[in-house]
């Protein structure tokens, strides 16, 4: 990314439910992790990821939340 550049990302929250650690004790157990479904644990994880990405690399700059949307903002400085 160049400087000045901005990254959004688009999280649905009714989704992508569960936080870094939340994760880690569903993974920890098989019966919660077999009886959730798939694309909640892909969708965390992603969320997870790409703002962690974000906040080691970019500035944040805000959150906007329109329903079950929110959208993170961050800047190359």
């Amino acid at each position: 990314m160049k400087k000045g550049e901005k990254l959004f990302v688009v999280d649905l929250e009714s989704v992508s439910l569960y936080s870094q650690q939340q994760l880690f004790n569903l993974a920890s157990d098989d019966k919660k992790y077999y009886s959730t479904p798939f694309l909640y644990l892909i969708a965390s994880y992603s969320r997870n990821k790409a703002l962690e990405w974000a906040d080691t690399r970019l500035e944040y700059i805000e959150k906007k939340q329109t329903g079950s949307w929110t959208i993170y903002c961050f800047e190359k400085i």
